[in-house]
This record gives C-alpha cells, structure tokens and sequence, in this order.
C-alpha cells in the first residue's frame, strides 16, 4: 500500500499484508529510484495535485464558516442551545482538520517525515469518520423532532447532547487510530451504517411531511420547521453520498486498473471528494440564523 500525502487508499493487498508506508531500501526501489512514500508517482502528479489544490479550496471556503459558526455559538448573548451542540462540535472538528491540512503538501514536498506521515494518517480520521458521525447526531436529532416530538421534547436539553459527545468522540479517535492501523473494512462499514440511519431518518421524516395535520384533510401546509428538518437531513445525506461514495468504490477497482491509473490518478481524484464540502452543515446554520460568514 502507498500513501498519498498521508492519506491511505485502504486497500487489501492480495499477495501481501498491509503495509503503509512503504519502505523504499535498495531491494524494495526497483520500480523507480524516485519514488518514495511522498511522491509514489513522480513521473505523474496531476492527481495528487488535484487533491491538494482541492484541500487549498476547502482552506479558503470552508475555514472562514466555520470559524464564524463557532465564533457565534460561543459569543452568543444567551446560553448556547441544544440544537447547536453537534453543530458547534462538527464545526470545530472541521476547524482542526482544516488548519492542520496544510502539514500534508509541506511534508510531501518539503519535510518528508514517516512521524508526520503518520500523524497526517490519523488526523484524516477527523474527516473520514468524524464528519459523517456528527452529521449522523444531527440527522437523528431532527429525525425525533419531526417523528418523535414527544420524546424530542423531553431529551431537548444541552445535557442529553453532552452525554452523547464523549461516545461520538470515541468513535471518531478509534477510526482515527483505525486509519493508522489500515484496518481496511473499518471506514466501509461505518459509511453504509451511517448511510442507512441517514436514510432511514430521511424517509421517515417525509413521510410525515406528507401526512395532513390534526383535523385537516389538505397536505398543502405543512410546518416550516419541519420542512427545514427534511432539507437538512437531505442535504446531509447527498453530502455524505458525494464525499464518501466515490473512495469506496474505487477501492475494488484497485486490481483492476494499471497501477498508475489507480494510484496516481482514480484514487487522489476520490479522495478530493472526501475533502469538499466541510462548510455545508455551518452554512446552512449561517443561513438559518441570518447571518453572513463573515464579521
């Protein structure tokens, strides 16, 4: 297995064990005596280029929403609200993995460390588990309040959030070290999980949309609030789709392809969609309390 700027495909290798990075000796360098851990494709680099101007973009948009997000929450002239609490935690999340991105091109180019390698492979963790464990609270959270209000009600509290945070938090570190591990059906496993309950929310909250109110035979008003829960999970569920989709599947096409396809070119392509996309949820909570992603 290699590592794309400290990203690994977490791929079984069928006539090896996992092995990320790669240790490039004199026996192991027969392919190229410029290829190493760093820059696997020296002769090619379009794709892993690709990827790091994708992560240039996401520094720009998405770092300013979500610094503003949590800048508002934290501020806020009242208590911060139970809603908030899973969109203040992704924010952050985001935050860190945003302003530590920038490590991945300098050690590629620059520093070539295998500690740094290393921790970049942890710190992936934040996206490729944390994110969608985050967006998944909020799914759920909107999912009892259209579905379940009674039950909504009686959990809406700052408490009952804290009380889940740890667990979600938990999660994420163990993929993150999971990542370093290579344990490689950890992350596809977790994506149609999330995938499904995502689903399920989704389905279920328009079914009750579609439902007529108390008393009434017409299905044409139908409660803002809950039209805003639709959207969310809806729109969280395409993000999730176009981030995380196109990494697995290009996994089984790994035997398949020229090592040079997959590796320089299909691969880093996928891993770009992971990487977009971090400033929906807060811009979303931006829009809904009216106000811009700047000062």
């Amino acid at each position: 297995m290699v590592c794309i700027g400290g990203i690994c495909p977490l791929i079984y290798l069928k006539t090896q064990s996992l092995v990320c990075p790669v240790r490039m000796n004199s026996s192991s360098s027969q392919n190229s005596s410029e290829e190493t851990q760093w820059n696997p494709c020296p002769s090619s680099t379009h794709g892993i280029r690709l990827f790091f101007a994708v992560e240039a973009i996401n520094l720009v948009f998405g770092l300013p929403v979500n610094a503003w997000t949590v800048w508002l929450i934290g501020h806020s002239s009242q208590s911060i609200k139970a809603s908030e609490v899973f969109t203040l935690n992704l924010a952050l999340l985001e935050c860190v993995y945003i302003l530590l991105s920038f490590l991945r091109p300098l050690n590629y180019y620059f520093i070539k460390s295998t500690s740094l390698n290393t921790f970049t492979l942890f710190f992936y963790g934040l996206l490729s588990a944390g994110r969608p464990l985050f967006q998944a609270c909020v799914c759920v959270e909107r999912y009892l309040g259209v579905v379940h209000p009674v039950t909504y009600l009686r959990r809406s509290s700052v408490r009952t959030r804290l009380f889940a945070l740890p667990l979600v938090w938990t999660l994420t570190f163990f993929f993150c070290v999971c990542n370093i591990l290579k344990f490689v059906f950890a992350f596809p496993i977790l994506f149609l999980l999330l995938l499904l309950l995502q689903g399920f929310c989704c389905v279920r909250i328009l079914q009750v949309l579609r439902q007529p109110g108390p008393g009434d035979g017409s299905k044409q008003d139908v409660d803002p609030a809950k039209k805003k829960a639709f959207v969310t999970v809806l729109v969280i569920q395409v993000m999730m789709v176009l981030n995380y989709l196109p990494v697995v599947l290009a996994v089984p096409l790994r035997g398949r392809l020229s090592r040079h396809v997959y590796l320089c070119q299909l691969f880093p392509a996928s891993l770009s969609f992971s990487v977009f996309g971090s400033f929906v949820q807060p811009l979303m909570y931006l829009l809904r309390r009216g106000k811009s992603p700047t000062p």
